[in-house]
């Protein structure tokens, strides 16, 4: 669970999705440099070029003291923190379609680059300063990161092996880009917490610029593989009048989408209630890292073999229900775990089912839409996300002020509603 990766890149594979249908043609191109294209061992370098490039981008040492971070050192009381992340959603769906231009005009190193810039800045302000205005400013210079990056390195990736004639490898290279993504959380979370513990909790954003610097110089070798002239992202009036028509005429899309926003955007308000509630109970911020890295390790046990899962709970509906009802009763159950490893393995469960889930979701989901309509279809489901969370967030953050065993019963209840009022039916999972 890549934390605030999670949240920055959103579904990462959603957003392959779509892209990889615009990956079709290639401009003929004179003497050496047609030369250096056709060199498959170049672009398979490229590739592996990528794999750290994500890593190092990922290596967020602050997830493992989310919350002491904003809070004990940065001033802020946890209301705010909430709408910090609702400001934060606001500016990825006015973002996300307008970043696509420079992806198509630029490409897409230039793209990563620029995504890159972005979010060194948006550390270096969180880390010399103070300030929910000037938190303000480094979120939304984030939200630039991120949109700027979604689609552009798994387009990349998938571009490269196009080139030398290996896109029949991409499945197991996105894999394996996702796996750096969350390996890079699993590891950064508990050195950060350490870090924290020892030195001071501004310092594990401090020593994100070192990871990401290296990220910035290692885009700059990156080359730029052959592409078609389709856009990465639609435009807003595609996405919105289309995206909407076709919702509007497809149920178990409709079914698929309330199910998977709603579920995923409820389960992931634990990343930042998580810490605070340890904190209640009494455990050190040396520990928070370590807990993080159980709930991203939690995800990969789930995804690794989802259809063994799913044989597990006795198919793909069940699996969706049950993966929506144990995190509604994990929540419902925190306020009475004042041990902290029964609160420990609450944590642990919510992530684990209530955030994977959306991948798979995302699965069936493509399989109810044209390729030709895939890219509306599925910025349609991301933008709806990040309304929710604008709304979500700072409700969420108020509930707070009460308590936090309020604000998880009220968690609870709401993601079994939302089971409950689920319409989706076996036949939409086929």
């Amino acid at each position: 669970m890549p934390l605030r990766g999670e949240e920055r890149h959103g579904d990462r594979r959603q957003t392959f999705n779509r892209n990889r249908h615009a990956q079709e043609g290639t401009a003929d191109i004179p003497g050496a440099r047609q030369a250096r294209l056709n060199d498959p061992s170049a672009w398979r370098v490229n590739v592996r070029r990528m794999y750290v490039w994500r890593g190092l981008t990922m290596m967020h040492f602050f997830a493992g003291v989310l919350i002491p971070f904003f809070t004990d050192w940065g001033g802020l009381t946890l209301p705010q923190v909430f709408v910090l992340q609702a400001w934060f959603f606001l500016w990825i769906f006015l973002l996300e379609v307008p970043t696509g231009a420079v992806a198509d005009k630029f490409g897409r190193k230039a793209s990563l680059i620029s995504a890159n810039v972005c979010l060194i800045t948006a550390v270096a302000i969180y880390a010399t300063g103070k300030g929910f205005t000037r938190f303000l400013v480094a979120e939304a210079l984030w939200a630039a990161s991120a949109a700027l990056a979604s689609g552009a390195d798994e387009a990349m990736v998938y571009d490269s092996l196009k080139a030398c004639g290996e896109e029949s490898r991409s499945k197991k290279a996105l894999a394996t880009l996702a796996t750096f993504d969350i390996g890079a959380i699993a590891i950064a979370a508990p050195l950060g917490s350490l870090m924290a513990a020892r030195w001071g909790l501004n310092v594990p954003m401090i020593m994100m610029l070192v990871p990401f610097s290296l990220g910035l110089l290692l885009s700059l070798t990156l080359r730029e593989p052959p592409t078609g002239e389709e856009g990465l992202k639609p435009a807003y009036r595609e996405v919105v009048v289309r995206g909407a028509r076709y919702f509007a005429a497809h149920k178990p899309l409709r079914a698929l989408a309330f199910d998977s926003v709603t579920i995923w955007m409820l389960s992931f308000m634990i990343i930042w209630l998580f810490q605070p509630r340890l904190k209640e109970i009494g455990v050190g911020i040396g520990v928070y890292g370590f807990v993080t890295a159980a709930m991203t390790l939690a995800q990969i046990a789930v995804l690794s073999n989802p259809d063994r899962v799913e044989k597990f709970f006795g198919g793909a509906r069940r699996f969706l229900t049950w993966s929506a009802v144990i995190p509604g009763l994990s929540f419902l159950a925190l306020p009475f775990a004042t041990n902290p490893w029964a609160a420990g393995a609450l944590f642990v469960l919510i992530p684990a089912f209530g955030l994977s889930r959306s991948v798979v979701i995302s699965n069936y989901m493509n399989k109810h839409v044209d390729s030709a309509k895939r890219a509306t279809v599925l910025s349609t489901v991301g933008m709806g996300r990040q309304l929710m969370g604008v709304i979500v967030l700072p409700t969420v953050g108020l509930l707070t002020k009460l308590s936090l065993s309020w604000t998880f019963t009220a968690l609870g209840i709401s993601i079994l509603v939302c089971a409950w009022a689920s319409v989706v039916e076996e036949a939409h999972l086929s």
